[in-house]
């Protein structure tokens, strides 16, 4: 008899319950934020060097669920190298240098591993979270390097203006200041869908390189028979 009784008043409360928790979520309208940070290149320009660059970004956020959040990003990300810096003999020989200046809008979701509301946190102070989104990315307004040539000027400007797509993700850990205020700090990994961000790959540039590599090695058998002819 107990049980029967029991039974009507649960399926009583889980719809209170529910409608509770989904109000909670419409008082919540979002946030809003701002980052700093550094960017950084690795790739076959520059090698064993760490070519970081300041960045900033900007974003809104709002709860799905008390965990899980969706996002939309803006970032600046400035992106180059110069191989006269590396210790490898061979890179510095050849002398490449790029820098090239994007910006990244995308949307992504994040997992917090506590719960996220603004009203819980008094109850957890460091929330580590794991996020990835989709995006896309411009290159505007500086593209310059010393081993590309465009015939034309509005070849150049077409190439900037092509979307390279992104999958960012991220883990970062989020602190609690207060209702109003939280801090962060994350780190980002990009996906994309060009191998050629710093012009490096594409036939003309192999082409170029080609002939400076073998021109290299022409100069330097000339010197050695002169030494030998010489001794």
């Amino acid at each position: 008899m107990i049980k029967k009784q029991l039974i009507p008043i649960l399926f009583l409360m889980l719809p209170c319950f529910a409608f509770a928790q989904n109000l909670s979520l419409l008082d919540y309208r979002g946030e809003w934020g701002a980052h700093i940070g550094t960017t950084s290149y690795f790739g076959q320009l520059g090698s064993g060097v760490n070519n970081f660059r300041p960045n900033f970004g900007i974003f809104y956020r709002k709860n799905l669920l008390p965990n899980l959040t969706l996002s939309m990003n803006y970032e600046y990300i400035p992106l180059g190298a110069n191989d006269t810096l590396s210790n490898n003999y061979e890179t510095l020989s050849r002398g490449f240098e790029f820098f090239r200046t994007f910006h990244e809008i995308s949307f992504g979701i994040e997992y917090f591993f506590n719960q996220n509301h603004p009203y819980s946190f008094h109850k957890v102070k460091f929330n580590p979270y794991v996020g990835i989104g989709m995006g896309y990315i411009l290159n505007l307004p500086k593209d310059e390097n010393n081993f590309k040539k465009y015939n034309y000027d509005y070849i150049k400007l077409a190439d900037q203006f092509i979307p390279i797509a992104t999958i960012p993700i991220h883990v970062g850990v989020q602190y609690n200041y207060s209702q109003n205020l939280r801090l962060f700090g994350e780190i980002d990994y990009r996906f994309t869908s060009s191998d050629v961000i710093d012009h490096f790959g594409n036939e003309e540039v192999e082409k170029n390189f080609t002939c400076k590599l073998y021109a290299s090695q022409y100069r330097q058998r000339s010197i050695c028979k002169f030494q030998t002819r010489y001794f």
